[in-house]
């Protein structure tokens, strides 16, 4: 029997690679027809005709001799085999975005002077941060995810102009060092690199405002967090905590917060503090009750606590003028209060719950766009189905979405 399943693994594995040759093949013919189209095209143009330099998926080894043109504002050459980019071959005065994602980089040399103002370097092979970003003094964003790098070098704390770093699923552990280089970043995205906790000094990351944590394991944040008087973003999507911090609950702009997939089972009466809180990610938890405290957060726009375990819906809900998208599905819901008098909602799903009594005044809402009410046990009776059928068709024409 063990014979046999190896052969099967085996006969099923052989498939999948010649699915992946053949593939691999016509993406090969592909990009040689392109590249010839390309190349042919080039020759023609005049050289100060071209804003954008668009290569992607060509399949190149190398960059096209491009600095003839003196007006190249933009490069895109994704899904390259490039291996290594020269100073000499990006020496265009005028550019200022670089796109070399997805390709095979492991080194590049940036000219000095250079106005480039958006970098994307992802999917790479870069073991650093190459040190020639150094000669960058306009770069604002640096996108590098996607590589093998460790550490954050200490050149990046002299670059004022850098803002946004997004350096996600790479291999960073984040020192008080690294987290001290970071001071001038309003946007950091570190998801995906399994930290496990956070340097003590996370407050000197002074003028963050979005910080994407998801996808790590941490549980927790140092009580200085509660210092990021900046911040209006927080992404903990995908990480082990089992309860909100309060830390959390201290930050006076935060706009956003997002703790899906984690393992909370309760929302802290504090979160009832943060007064701009405009958009709350809490589904996938074990969340069982809703505090009274969130009434207070009057400039709520979307609440996402689908997926939980969830009895009740408090009637102060209606009392949320500001609410405009609200997802419960998938708890234990046996009933809903009447929302039909909030003034600005417009999306509700309440699929897949326990509800009984068939939201009419809802479905009657003018402001309502989309409604999910499907996989409850609603009890109607013949003349009551029949006006819903009636009801979904006159909705559904003036382009209101239902799911049943």
């Amino acid at each position: 029997m063990a014979f046999v399943v190896a052969s099967s693994q085996t006969a099923v594995k052989q498939e999948m690679d010649s699915m992946m040759q053949i593939w691999q093949h016509r993406a090969d013919s592909i990009a040689k027809i392109k590249r010839v189209i390309f190349f042919n095209k080039l020759e023609n143009f005049p050289i100060d005709t071209i804003g954008t330099i668009n290569i992607n998926g060509l399949h190149l080894k190398e960059l096209p001799n491009i600095n003839r043109f003196c007006n190249i504002i933009a490069i895109d050459a994704e899904r390259n085999k490039l291996k290594k980019v020269s100073a000499r071959q990006i020496k265009i005065d005028s550019l200022t975005r670089l796109n070399l994602s997805n390709n095979n980089l492991k080194r590049i040399n940036f000219p000095r002077n250079s106005v480039i103002e958006s970098l994307n370097l992802s999917n790479n092979k870069l073991l650093r941060i190459p040190y020639s970003i150094r000669k960058l003094k306009h770069l604002k964003s640096l996108i590098i995810s996607k590589n093998q790098i460790k550490r954050i070098p200490r050149f990046l704390k002299k670059m004022e102009q850098l803002n946004s770093l997004e350096i996600n699923f790479n291999k960073i552990k984040p020192s008080k060092a690294d987290i001290r280089r970071l001071k001038n970043i309003e946007v950091l995205l570190l998801a995906g690199n399994n930290i496990a906790s956070l340097p003590i000094n996370i407050n000197d990351l002074e003028n963050i405002k979005k910080l994407n944590l998801s996808k790590n394991k941490l549980s927790s944040v140092p009580p200085k967090f509660a210092l990021l008087d900046s911040l209006e973003t927080i992404v903990f999507y995908k990480n082990e905590f089992t309860q909100i911090p309060l830390e959390i609950t201290m930050l006076p702009n935060l706009k956003i917060i997002d703790f899906y997939y984690n393992n909370i089972s309760e929302i802290p009466d504090e979160i009832g503090n943060i007064k701009n809180l405009s958009i709350v990610f809490l589904a996938y938890n074990k969340i069982e009750i809703i505090p009274d405290t969130i009434r207070s957060l009057k400039n709520i726009k979307a609440l996402y606590i689908h997926d939980n375990k969830l009895f009740n819906i408090p009637n102060w809900i209606t009392e949320l003028s500001s609410l405009e998208v609200l997802d419960i599905s998938y708890n234990n819901l046996f009933s809903i209060p009447d929302m039909s008098n909030m003034p600005k909602l417009y999306e509700v799903d309440i699929q897949e719950n326990e509800i009984t009594y068939f939201p009419w005044k809802l479905m009657e809402k003018p402001e309502l766009k989309l409604l999910f009410i499907r996989g409850n046990p609603f009890i109607l009776d013949k003349e009551e189905r029949q006006q819903l059928k009636i009801t979904l068709e006159e909705k559904r024409a003036v382009g209101v979405v239902i799911v049943d």
